[in-house]
């Protein structure tokens, strides 16, 4: 069951929070619903509970989502987070800073 709520933000937080949320291809009630439940449920009940969010926030992999949803494929794993309002997971930081140090090499020698 889904409720609607009243949260009250300074003006400053709620521009930066549409902002990020735009620029992520996400939503506000996304983003707050899941950093609410990465505080309030331990990782591996939520994996268990909940396998789209979990993958959503990084903590169950992309195989292990599929599975336990029972989706054929990845292309039917992003329909059902956009359905669920859910953004996809970003990658592990290391991950990031190894393309960025390709991005920068490849930057450089063009």
């Amino acid at each position: 069951m889904l409720k609607n709520t009243t949260l009250n933000l300074p003006d400053t937080l709620l521009a930066r929070t549409k902002s990020y949320a735009a620029a992520h291809g996400t939503t506000m009630t996304a983003l707050i619903r899941a950093h609410l439940e990465a505080i309030t449920a331990p990782d591996a009940d939520l994996r268990e509970e909940d396998a789209l969010l979990a993958y959503s926030q990084g903590l169950l992999s992309r195989r292990d989502a599929l599975e336990r949803l029972g989706l054929r494929d990845s292309a039917a794993l992003l329909v059902a987070l956009g359905e669920a309002d859910l953004p996809p997971p970003y990658p592990p930081p290391h991950v990031i800073e190894n393309q960025a140090t390709t991005f920068a090499k490849i930057w450089r020698s063009s």
